[in-house]
């Protein structure tokens, strides 16, 4: 029997077969929401494995959350990032899907076919609700948790996509025409509506009972409820393509070298503790010598505030970072932690190398800052700050008493404030 509370649990005390059971309960479902949403295979696999290793990486947060809807959360959000990582090829996802489409003769390519092709012209939010509500079986709820909706905004985006897709699918020739005498009504909108509710089967009796009677006098609202339904059943039961067998051996070795890295930082801890404050130490003696922070560390404690001193003696502290120390309120999970030191970088692009080689704590909420924790690593961090440098990012020196630092600390702390060019 697989219980979700243990598994996390297992994991979390290090053993490896849990992990292993948590990859054969989600490694097929979330290969086949890849597989949909890039559309190739080599980039599903490539996603999968990315999936995986940010699970492994960040289970400790799988707290307060089912485990299903966590997991897919982290699906949705590494394959919406995939196209924007991969910028040394173009749009795999759009070159794809025009290789696929001009590949097919339209007029007899079949609907399941079609759907797999069109799903790729779709938006990237309207694609999203598809696959978690219809092809993985995420319920309203819990598809709204993935996304951040609520129950009504996910049905209100899932019948847009489905009329999206189901007017696509028309102009393609895979669903038949209707009938030039079986125009929509004015009074169909209202009706419109309905049938998706009636194909998610949350419709209210009294409505069901005037949509039935409509569509008798309606062959538009008919076709339409017809279309909407074929639409569904074949995304629920659209074909499945097995992953590759070395895609879970991957994973695992993946896993694996994750667990050994992190072994390896707590026996440092344990036994070496002077090392990391000469670590911090180097750090920032390198840095600020070579001008590539300009004196932007964090240098204050919960509750106290490091003095700077101008050319003429003055204290400056007063005019130190006001853009985390007046406008952010740094969130609870951030603030619980002590930190072997703190970097804020403030730019506009894109940060990959920084994704992939820390851990997203928190960020995305709307107001263009994410915190990531990353090793307390010399050459790690050099190599950050040197990358975010290159890119035209801006250090600054940050007073917030939010924040602990602490020369015990195994981790260290990356603010990216991201402003709009």
């Amino acid at each position: 029997m697989f219980d979700e509370n243990s598994i996390v649990d297992r994991i979390l005390s290090g053993d490896d077969s849990a992990f292993e059971r948590l990859i054969d309960r989600y490694e097929h479902r979330v290969y086949q929401y890849a597989l949909r949403f890039l559309g190739r295979q080599e980039d599903a696999c490539i996603a999968t494995e990315e999936i995986f290793y940010q699970i492994y990486r960040k289970i400790q947060t799988c707290t307060d959350t089912k485990l299903s809807t966590w997991v897919f959360r982290i699906a949705a959000n590494v394959c919406a990032e995939y196209p924007h990582r991969r910028r040394g090829s173009k749009n795999s996802v759009l070159s794809d899907m025009f290789h696929l489409r001009d590949s097919s003769e339209r007029g007899e390519q079949d609907l399941n076919e079609g759907i797999q092709v069109i799903l790729l012209r779709l938006t990237r939010q309207q694609r999203e609700v598809l696959l978690l509500r219809d092809l993985c079986g995420l319920n309203d709820e819990e598809t709204g948790q993935v996304l951040g909706l609520d129950e009504n905004g996910v049905r209100q985006r899932l019948s847009r996509a489905r009329k999206n897709l189901r007017e696509l699918l028309l102009r393609q020739g895979i669903l038949e025409q209707p009938e030039e005498n079986s125009a929509p009504k004015a009074e169909c909108l209202d009706y419109r509506e309905l049938c998706s509710q009636y194909v998610d089967e949350y419709i209210s009796d009294s409505d069901k009972a005037a949509l039935l009677d409509h569509i008798q006098e309606c062959p538009a609202c008919a076709a339409y409820l017809a279309d909407l339904t074929r639409i569904g059943r074949s995304l629920t039961h659209m074909e499945e393509e097995a992953p590759p067998q070395e895609l879970r051996e991957k994973i695992i070795t993946a896993a694996r070298r994750q667990a050994e890295h992190v072994q390896q930082r707590r026996r440092r801890a344990a036994h070496w503790p002077l090392i990391l404050v000469f670590s911090v130490t180097a750090i920032m003696l390198v840095l600020l010598s070579s001008g590539a922070l300009g004196g932007l560390f964090v240098n204050s404690y919960r509750g106290a505030t490091v003095p700077q001193e101008g050319a003429d003696g003055e204290d400056r502290s007063d005019q130190l970072a006001p853009v985390l120390q007046e406008e952010i309120m740094i969130p609870d999970l951030v603030a619980s932690n002590s930190y072997a030191f703190v970097i804020a970088a403030e730019g506009n692009t894109d940060l990959p190398e920084l994704s992939a080689s820390a851990t997203l704590l928190s960020g995305d909420v709307g107001d263009g800052v994410e915190y990531y924790m990353v090793d307390n690593d010399l050459n790690l961090v050099q190599k950050l700050t040197d990358g975010m440098e290159s890119v035209g990012y801006e250090m600054e020196t940050v007073n917030n008493n939010q924040l602990v630092i602490s020369s015990g600390a195994t981790q260290g702390l990356v603010i990216v404030i991201h402003r709009d060019s």
